[in-house]
């Protein structure tokens, strides 16, 4: 089984819609493929993220939709020689894009709510084949490439001085408004900071938590709320808050 093979086997093995023999040599991928057991492991705690969610009646919009695209998907003909893989490809973008971001805002308080949410942006930068939308470690490249896109300059620096090299930028959706996110690494790790003006006044320290499998870092610096999130350990995490902090007053 080639790695492109195997990517697209994730979903399919944690569903359990493989095949005995299949199950197998996707096993055996995983040994020489760590892009693939990285998707891996993300599959598995989005689906554990999933199960703690609370469960309510889809809106009608949603139902309507995905009756039409099934009955859409159920008219065309088999072009490909493993059907599921179009269906996992569904599922898997219905989870991310509308599961996490729906089921999550049922959750109580704001706080929470935006940390789900930020849990659910990283998932969709470990599982995505490419995790940022603008690809560079130099800032000016990646600030300019914000504007226009949401309404405010996000503060954008590379860490690799301090072991978190930037690697690009990204949008997503924090509580109904774009905002910018910043994608780093730490060896094979990835952290995702989702950063946005702040409604509140004052610095807030760093509070890191695990969650879900997650660290999870969240505070206010210099007018911006943060959340970032990385399967690393707290130590990195607060190690990574605290960079984040010293380079924004360095540039202020």
């Amino acid at each position: 089984m080639d790695c492109r093979t195997c990517e697209a086997s994730v979903d399919a093995y944690v569903d359990g819609e493989l095949s005995a023999r299949e199950s197998a040599a996707f096993e055996q991928a995983l040994t020489t493929c760590p892009d693939c057991r990285r998707r891996l492991e993300a599959a598995r705690a989005l689906s554990g993220l999933l199960r703690g969610l609370p469960a309510e009646r889809a809106p009608d919009f949603l139902r309507a939709r995905l009756e039409r695209d099934l009955q859409a998907s159920a008219g065309e003909p088999r072009r490909v020689a493993r059907p599921w893989m179009r269906w996992s490809a569904i599922a898997a973008g219905l989870v991310v894009a509308v599961g996490i971001g729906w089921l999550g805002g049922t959750l109580t308080g704001q706080g929470r709510r935006e940390s789900n949410e930020s849990i659910a942006s990283y998932l969709r930068v470990a599982m995505a084949e490419a995790p940022v939308e603008v690809a560079s470690s130099d800032r000016h490249t990646v600030k300019p490439w914000f504007a226009g896109r949401i309404d405010y300059a996000p503060p954008v620096h590379d860490l690799t001085a301090e072991g978190f090299p930037l690697m690009g930028g990204r949008l997503d959706v924090v509580s109904g408004r774009k905002v910018a996110v910043l994608v780093y690494r730490r060896n094979q790790h990835r952290v995702v900071l989702s950063l946005w003006p702040a409604n509140a006044k004052g610095d807030v320290a760093p509070t890191v938590t695990k969650r879900d499998g997650f660290g999870l870092a969240e505070w206010r610096h210099a007018g911006f709320d943060m959340r970032a999130v990385s399967d690393l350990s707290p130590a990195d995490m607060t190690a990574f808050a605290t960079a984040v902090n010293r380079a924004v007053d360095v540039d202020r």
